[in-house]
């Protein structure tokens, strides 16, 4: 958000109530950092309506596999926005190729361990597990 150019068209689409997809570069030598970073380098005035406004937000990765991932997750966000996928929750995009989680298995029966004292491990834990339907056991 340092670019002039870049701050021109985020006011531009808000004056023209257009939907906005965050793409956020963590990689600080390509120009990224923390999102608390780049928003205190975003003008005040601004702040509430890029950071608060629940716009969907992606990750920019540098890997070739998750950069496919990265950009089904914009290209959803956009068509979201269209009229033709207005009503629609999730579109089920995917790129020729792409390894899919749905051909992924265990060998063998897995136990996932999730501490008790790490107040997030058992919500994540179970989104895994609900993944990977019957294939992880937790504890």
């Amino acid at each position: 958000l340092r670019s002039t150019n870049c701050l021109r068209e985020v006011r531009a689409a808000l004056e023209m109530t257009k939907p906005l997809v965050l793409v956020h570069e963590a990689d600080p030598d390509k120009g990224g950092g923390t999102l608390a970073e780049l928003r205190s380098e975003c003008p005040e005035e601004l702040q509430a309506a890029i950071f608060e406004a629940g716009w969907p937000m992606v990750v920019w990765h540098r890997i070739e596999d998750f950069q496919h991932v990265s950009l089904k997750v914009i290209a959803e966000a956009l068509l979201l926005k269209t009229p033709k996928y207005a009503g629609e929750k999730a579109l089920p995009l995917c790129i020729p190729g792409e390894l899919r989680a749905d051909s992924l298995a265990f060998p063998k029966p897995v136990v996932l361990w999730a501490s008790t004292l790490n107040g997030g491990a058992r919500g994540l834990a179970d989104a895994v597990a609900a993944a990977i339907a019957g294939a992880i056991s937790i504890t």
